[in-house]
């Protein structure tokens, strides 16, 4: 058994979000607007980076993310509540 890894040739390359653009639209959000994302996993993350912002004071303290899923569903819609 060889450890060199085996060169494939033609495999397309993955499209890249640079760095510098926002994965999820909190910043530009308003109070009752709302975005979907896939998986619990893809929530949380989310959901980690609303909490990010605020802490950075980009987002209001007392602006909540609120989070529900339909039974069944694996996609999970996220809220921005500014209470």
């Amino acid at each position: 058994m060889s450890d060199t890894p085996s060169v494939q040739s033609n495999v397309p390359m993955p499209k890249v979000r640079p760095r510098h653009l926002p994965l999820y639209p909190w910043l530009t959000m308003k109070p009752g607007d709302s975005f979907t994302v896939q998986g619990r996993t893809a929530a949380a993350a989310a959901r980690g980076s609303f909490d990010r912002y605020k802490r950075m004071g980009k987002i209001p303290a007392n602006w909540k993310c609120i989070q529900h899923t339909d039974e069944g569903s694996d996609e999970i819609r996220l809220w921005l509540s500014g209470e």
